[in-house]
């Protein structure tokens, strides 16, 4: 729930960088939340141009332009982080688009780099590697939030969290479940807060954490396979509905929190009913021993989507498949897609960005986020070209997704045929 591509330092090539939203124009009948997109086709922000990075959480959307945070959606749990009407913005397709202020202790206002979001919740790093949350903080019936402070209060606006800047600890990734956070330092070190059902913190046990605490199996254990003698460097983090993974520098992932789903890939002997889950990181076998290395991962809502050195793409969770199952072929084949950069994933819809600006799309169509138009079969199994005219034959530069909301950054200049 989240970005964390490398754009281009060009001051012109990154003014000329636009945005598209697209979604479910429908919310669920069993969402706390009915929020919802303006189309289920890709849609120009025609007013915004210079975006660097963007994000969706469950019911509101954020990005940035020029180091300063826009968000927009739903306010009913104050997620957006400004003056919105929390009643008016939480029906159709809610607030618009309007700029989050961020105070420094010393009263300035910090250039933000990136945002996540969740569903009740939202975070922000600012430059220097500081990290803000704001929205709901919990109660004693639901649980607790994930602002990492305040403790049941929860935020209007953006607050510091001061203890890791106190620390000397510079934050390099943040990512939001639905009510749990996880931050990733420079220095790799994981951090987690919120609801503990299931392991969702990933440190052994089931209760909540109003404040971030070190996730220090990584430190104590090394199950790794692809390089036993050497203790797991974690570079990349991720967050679904209800679980977590975590990507090492040597191409392995561990996984924890809720398995209802399937969604920790596991397979069979893993797999139990609505309770079953890991409480601590637990390595996914099966790839490694194959000999797969994983180069970027992302959690659906309740599915994970990843991608080989070798340019597969595989997929596990939603109640589809146990253990990892290939959805694409190695880029060396003739039906392997060709350079692959990044994959995305919401609720039952997973995308594929290559390096050509060319996008693929699969998964359920009632998800409102394949945008591969109207005339096409109710799932989508196979990794679907989005045609170039949904975004203008601009350039896709990356793709964001989470629950039924998506976000696309183009680039204008560069056709794609």
């Amino acid at each position: 729930m989240g970005l964390h591509r490398h754009f281009s330092s060009d001051g012109d090539k990154v003014g000329r960088q636009r945005l598209w939203r697209w979604g479910a124009k429908e919310g669920s009948k069993l969402s706390q939340d009915n929020v919802v997109e303006v189309s289920s086709k890709p849609t120009l922000m025609e007013e915004f141009s210079g975006v660097t990075s963007a994000a969706c959480g469950s019911s509101h959307s954020a990005f940035v332009r020029d180091g300063q945070l826009y968000t927009f959606g739903s306010n009913k749990w104050n997620q957006l982080g400004r003056d919105a009407d929390r009643g008016a913005s939480s029906i159709g397709t809610g607030a618009a688009p309007e700029p989050v202020e961020f105070e420094a202790p010393d009263g300035s206002s910090p250039r933000v780099l990136s945002a996540a979001l969740g569903a009740f919740h939202s975070a922000a790093i600012t430059e220097g590697g500081k990290l803000w949350t704001w929205g709901w903080g919990g109660t004693f019936w639901y649980g607790a939030g994930a602002l990492g402070h305040s403790g049941n209060e929860g935020a209007l606006t953006p607050v510091l969290l001061e203890n890791f800047v106190e620390d000397g600890e510079e934050i390099r990734q943040v990512v939001c479940g639905a009510q749990h956070t996880l931050v990733l330092t420079t220095e790799g070190r994981l951090y987690s807060t919120g609801k503990g059902d299931f392991g969702l913190l990933g440190r052994g046990e089931s209760a909540d954490e109003v404040e971030f605490e070190e996730i220090e199996y990584f430190h104590q254990t090394n199950d790794s396979i692809l390089a036993p003698s050497e203790p797991p460097v974690i570079v990349k983090v991720s967050a679904g509905k209800n679980f977590s993974a975590a990507l090492s520098q040597h191409g392995e992932l561990w996984m924890w929190g809720r398995n209802d789903h399937g969604q920790l890939g596991l397979g069979e002997e893993a797999m139990g009913d609505m309770y079953s889950a890991e409480r601590y990181p637990r390595l996914v076998r099966s790839l490694p021993i194959e000999g797969h290395r994983i180069i970027d991962m992302v959690c659906g809502e309740q599915h994970l989507v990843c991608l080989t050195a070798a340019g597969a793409i595989y997929e596990w969770g939603s109640r589809n498949w146990l253990e990892p199952h290939p959805v694409s072929l190695p880029a060396r084949y003739k039906e392997g897609l060709k350079d692959i950069v990044k994959v995305a994933a919401g609720e039952k819809c997973s995308f594929a960005l290559c390096a050509d600006g060319k996008l693929f799309s699969w998964g359920q169509k009632a998800s409102g986020c394949l945008a591969l138009g109207d005339d096409i079969p109710k799932n989508v199994v196979e990794p679907t070209l989005v045609p170039p005219e949904t975004f203008d034959h601009q350039f896709v530069v990356d793709i964001v997704a989470s629950k039924w909301r998506c976000l696309a950054i183009t680039q204008e200049d560069t056709h794609v045929a």
